[in-house]
């Protein structure tokens, strides 16, 4: 994306073509829809600065209408010098409450603490036809002139005029509550607005009222981070316990340890003793949950022990038999009263990573547009001790290598790895950077569906520990094939945009 000049932005007078100029201006990759309300402003401005007999380079290097990739946080303008400098400028069209611009301002500072040192945030306010304020936010909000705009954007000497994307780094600000206790529970971060929406309506809608709540969201969609947030937010209410159904972590001690009125557990410890003790339960990766521990929770709710329950999960993520079998989603949409909310945006793994994801469980299911994959690495093994010396040199750059949950009862080709963390280990966790090996126990069946052979524990599903394990990555993929050259033509072909027909292998 490239900045532009507001004053050439403004110069248009048909609206209706004003999607198509800003896109050809910005070079952005897609085109926005532009309000007219939020043009007239600009010109305004334009118009403020033309009166204080500001410069054309003011107006000039000016980024609109920016989303960061991935988090969706949006400015309306900013402007940014090389030697860190930022001046964020938001508008509103009419006359906002002064907690509103603030908070806004607030939240801004904090997304840009990560790329500049000197941060200005103003808000020009259009109060009506004929006034508008412009206000500065510099740890407190108060009232500001163009004099002081026109003065902090005089210390921008050298700005930075394309690519903006690059300087935000989206795992600066996904944190999750169990790879990062320390920031989660500093605040260290902020929900974006499909999660603070579900907060608000679960928060306000439970007060005082028997109330079951399920959020609903596929994987990357921030359904840990959302969850334990509440939990963080209602333990000021009522003592709140947590129930993972998975393997506790680190982080998961962490939060034990450092907050008070929470408690976590792991699913397998649960009883009826201990849920009398609180009265709010949530519980992550319900798909997960066995049938009687799940009827634990629900008898204390219906005998009223329980006043609030939330249950998140993603019936997609389902990795055994058993579970798929249980269906818990679905039971818990039965009961009356029961209320689910669906997270859809998805933040956590990137455009990339995620498309790659999608077209290598299914061949045809390419994107429609062609993606850089540059973060996706599909390297080959010929032998385990090819795999491990690549997978070490891999570690060392800073991945996580997850390896397949084994059998426990029967030795298989998985045992290999044994050392490494498993699909049922990572469970509501996330890394910047993953790295895992395929061997012969996948295949693409006749029709482009990755499959996988009958894993030695049969109740366990190779695909969908396959699938846990690799939506895991928030940046950076790495799979490494050992031994099979069929999938490995496949996955390069993915990688590199190849029709799989015009390879011979």
């Amino acid at each position: 994306m490239r900045a532009v000049n507001i004053y050439i932005l403004t110069r248009l007078l048909c609206l209706n073509l004003y999607s198509y100029y800003e896109k050809a201006l910005s070079l952005r990759d897609e085109e926005i829809k532009v309000r007219p309300e939020e043009i007239d402003i600009i010109r305004v401005l334009v118009n403020n600065f033309r009166f204080h007999k500001a410069s054309f380079e003011i107006m000039d290097g000016w980024f609109y209408s920016f989303t960061i990739p991935q988090i969706g946080k949006e400015f309306d303008l900013l402007k940014i010098d090389k030697n860190g400098v930022v001046v964020n400028l938001e508008l509103k069209s009419k006359s906002v409450s002064q907690e509103k611009i603030e908070k806004q301002l607030k939240q801004n500072r904090y997304y840009l603490s990560h790329i500049a040192h000197t941060i200005y945030s103003f808000t020009y306010v259009k109060e009506n036809e004929t006034v508008a304020q412009l206000y500065i936010y510099d740890g407190s909000l108060r009232k500001s002139s163009f004099e002081e705009l026109i003065e902090k954007l005089s210390e921008i000497d050298t700005p930075v005029t394309q690519n903006i994307e690059s300087l935000f780094r989206p795992k600066d600000y996904l944190i999750s509550p169990l790879n990062n206790p320390e920031k989660f529970l500093n605040d260290s971060y902020y929900l974006n607005a499909q999660q603070e929406s579900i907060k608000k309506e679960i928060i306000s809608s439970s007060e005082g009222i028997k109330s079951m709540w399920g959020i609903k969201g596929s994987a990357g969609t921030g359904k840990t981070l959302l969850l334990y947030d509440l939990a963080k937010s209602l333990c000021d209410r009522a003592k709140v316990c947590i129930v993972h159904c998975g393997i506790l972590s680190d982080g998961h001690k962490y939060i034990n340890s450092h907050i008070n009125n929470i408690l976590v557990i792991d699913a397998k410890s649960l009883s009826e003793h201990i849920i009398k003790g609180y009265s709010i339960v949530c519980v992550d990766e319900t798909q997960r949950i066995y049938t009687r521990d799940l009827d634990v929770i629900l008898d204390a709710f219906s005998n009223g022990t329980v006043e609030t329950c939330i249950f998140s999960y993603d019936y997609a993520q389902v990795l055994s038999k058993a579970e798929r079998r249980r269906n818990n989603p679905k039971r818990l949409n039965e009961i009356v009263g029961f209320q689910e909310l669906k997270l859809t945006d998805r933040i956590r793994t990137n455009k990339e990573v995620f498309s790659f994801i999608r077209n290598m469980l299914d061949l045809s299911d390419k994107p429609l547009k062609q993606i850089s994959y540059d973060k996706i690495d599909i390297l080959y093994a010929n032998d385990t001790k090819e795999a491990d010396a690549i997978s070490k040199f891999y570690r060392k750059s800073g991945y996580t290598f997850i390896t397949f949950t084994p059998s426990q009862y029967v030795y298989s080709s998985i045992d290999h790895y044994s050392e490494h963390i498993n699909s049922h280990q990572v469970i509501g966790q996330e890394f910047d950077n993953v790295v895992m090996v395929l061997d012969k126990n996948f295949r693409y069946s006749a029709e482009g569906i990755l499959e996988g052979r009958k894993h030695p524990n049969p109740d366990y599903l190779f695909p969908r520990l396959f699938f846990q394990n690799i939506s895991r990555a928030r940046e950076k993929l790495c799979i490494i094939v050992l031994d099979n050259s069929a999938l490995f033509t496949k996955l390069l072909c993915i990688k590199e945009h190849i029709n799989v027909e015009d390879v011979t292998e």
